[in-house]
């Protein structure tokens, strides 16, 4: 974020002066600094120096680059956009009962959980008739947010309500997935940045990008391009691997008819993943502690790496990764993987896959 503009002059040799001076000409004599008035002036302009930073502080609210929540919030309602809400995750579960039941319906709000008690619950009721034994449901967590994301298979094993005895087990048969925290400020200014688009009826890139980022809260990033003409290719990023869910609801937001043009074909797909190893040879100055800087690189390396999964069609080049691993007690950086620089399209993303770090040796300086 670029540093918040300066509405007023807040430096305090400026505003001492100034109130110096306005004091000096009240008592028509020079102020000593070991009198008694010059701690008054020292107050003085310590609360004014706090007033004014309050000052700006609150006219950079009102400008959406700088605002955050519950501000930002208000700003993103002029221009008809509401941050999105965090979404419960969910999975399938299956319901095994006992054999010879005589038919039964397992009502909506049946819970399970897992060995956490994260909690979910079956979101409709599904008659099981005489003779199946077992029925694959639908449940979502109570508690909206992305805690309750990859339980693995089996773990949702504990069914909490009493009195269901003919139910013989349950076991999650799919990882859980889809739960998603409030959108964040940064997601939302993006979105206010984008928010003119959306009264586009000449289907834009930029209307197309607003109305997919507004699709999934789970969305981090989205590519548009036309491959052929008539045709709109739409690309969204996730934090997770289940792409199916996302791509139906950005297709359904952008194929909407007050959306689309009528000429244009939308079609939604998962990106391509690029995946890489980062693999670098350090050496240190003598006396470093090496421990401590392969651990400082692999963090480095590690946001490096982070930074290059949530944007589609961010190349990976192997001068930024010696850039990253440049230290005071950093002789030199060798990086054995990637071998080249890879150019990411706008439709893959890098997935790094495994970083190394290794000093193999020292130099004296």
């Amino acid at each position: 974020m670029a540093a918040v503009p300066s509405f007023v002059n807040r430096d305090p040799a400026v505003v001492m002066a100034e109130v110096k001076e306005q004091m000096e000409s009240m008592l028509g004599r020079e102020i000593q600094p070991a009198q008694l008035e010059q701690l008054v002036l020292n107050i003085i302009s310590y609360r004014e120096i706090l007033l004014l930073e309050r000052f700006n502080a609150g006219m950079a609210q009102l400008l959406y680059q700088f605002s955050n929540a519950p501000v930002l919030d208000y700003i993103a309602a002029l221009v008809a956009v509401e941050r999105l809400p965090a979404a419960p995750a969910g999975c399938i579960v299956r319901f095994t009962l006992v054999t010879g039941h005589n038919g039964r319906v397992i009502y909506g709000g049946t819970r399970v959980a897992d060995d956490n008690q994260i909690i979910f619950e079956t979101n409709d009721d599904v008659t099981v008739p005489v003779g199946q034994d077992g029925v694959d449901i639908l449940v979502t967590a109570l508690e909206a947010g992305k805690q309750a994301n990859g339980i693995e298979t089996g773990k949702i094993n504990k069914l909490l309500d009493p009195g269901l005895g003919w139910i013989e087990s349950v076991s999650n048969t799919t990882t859980t997935w889809g739960g998603s925290d409030d959108e964040t400020d940064e997601q939302l200014r993006e979105r206010i940045k984008l928010a003119p688009s959306q009264f586009s009826s000449a289907g834009s890139r930029q209307s197309y990008l607003f109305h997919a980022m507004k699709a999934n809260a789970a969305i981090i990033d989205v590519s548009v391009s036309s491959p052929v003409p008539g045709t709109v290719l739409i690309v969204p990023l996730i934090e997770g691997a289940d792409y199916e869910q996302v791509n139906a609801d950005v297709f359904a937001a952008c194929n909407a008819e007050h959306v689309r043009p009528l000429t244009d074909n939308v079609i939604v797909d998962a990106p391509v993943f690029h995946h890489y190893t980062i693999d670098v040879e350090l050496i240190v100055f003598e006396g470093a502690d090496v421990s401590a800087v392969e651990s400082d690189v692999y963090a480095r390396l590690q946001a490096f790496a982070d930074a290059k999964a949530v944007k589609l069609g961010s190349d990976v080049v192997r001068s930024h990764i010696i850039a990253a691993c440049v230290r005071p007690d950093v002789y030199d950086v060798t990086v054995v993987l990637p071998d080249a620089n890879a150019v990411v399209p706008y439709y893959e993303a890098a997935d790094c896959i495994g970083i190394s770090v290794t000093v193999t040796g020292t130099n004296a300086g």
